[in-house]
Formats: structure tokens, C-alpha cells, sequence
């Protein structure tokens, strides 16, 4: 019997040949930093604590999430990595994107508003309310 297993590309060697770039389960639309993460522990607000980064579960936090030096440069020291608040406790990976090694895809700060929160700010502009973000 003959096996053959050469053909069939495994998962992560398919994940890494891919190089995506946007993870966020619940949000296709956000885009994360990836660059090479430095010694800065990333923070969440209120609102995000507990989650986890990539995929938004709220169960077993396992690893501490380190984010590039560029995303915690200035005002961004001490930011949300996920909405951009203030900063009030550590952001963890949760315990199967640990296993699935999505801890080790780089930075995972998020770059760009999404575009739900873009119309909610012309929305709110064109009948004269406006949010300080």
C-alpha cells in the first residue's frame, strides 16, 4: 500500500504561503499591524477586557499579547490594541490561538477603523452630534 502525502499541503505551510493580514473573527474588515513585536505588553480598555485579539472569545486567556514599537510610540502608549481607548488591563491570546500559533503571526494591533465605525462618524456628522474618539 502506497501513501502519499507529499501532495497535500498542511495547514500552516498553506497559512504562511497565504500571508494574510486580517484575522478579526466577528470584523473581516479590520487590518492588523504584523510587524515584528518588541517588548511592549499590549493594553485593553474596559470595554475589550478579557477578549481575546484575534478572535474575540472571552474564554481561557493563555499568553501575553507584545506589540511593535511603532504601535506603542507616543500617544498610542498605554491605547486599547483593539479600539483605541485607554488602556486598562494586560491583552492575552486565548488558549487555541496559542495552539494554532496565531500568537506568532507579529503585531496584532488593528490599523484601521473598520468601515461600521467610518459611517457611524458620517452618520452622526451629517446630523450635526459628533463623538470625540
Amino acid at each position: 500500500m502506497e501513501y502519499i502525502t507529499n501532495n497535500i499541503p498542511s495547514s500552516s505551510l498553506l497559512h504562511s504561503t497565504l500571508n494574510i493580514h486580517f484575522m478579526a473573527r466577528h470584523h473581516p474588515d479590520l487590518v492588523f499591524c504584523r510587524k515584528q513585536p518588541g517588548i511592549a505588553i499590549g493594553r485593553l480598555c474596559e470595554k475589550c477586557d478579557g477578549k481575546c485579539v484575534i478572535c474575540d472569545s472571552l474564554v481561557r486567556p493563555k499568553r501575553l499579547v507584545r506589540v511593535c514599537d511603532e504601535c506603542n510610540y507616543g500617544s498610542y502608549q498605554g491605547r486599547c490594541i483593539i479600539c483605541g481607548g485607554k488602556g486598562i488591563s494586560d491583552a492575552y491570546y486565548c488558549e487555541e490561538c496559542t495552539m494554532l500559533q496565531k500568537d506568532r503571526d507579529g503585531c496584532p494591533k488593528i490599523i484601521n477603523l473598520g468601515q461600521s465605525r467610518t459611517d457611524l462618524f458620517y452618520e452622526r456628522k451629517k446630523y450635526g452630534t459628533f463623538i470625540n474618539y
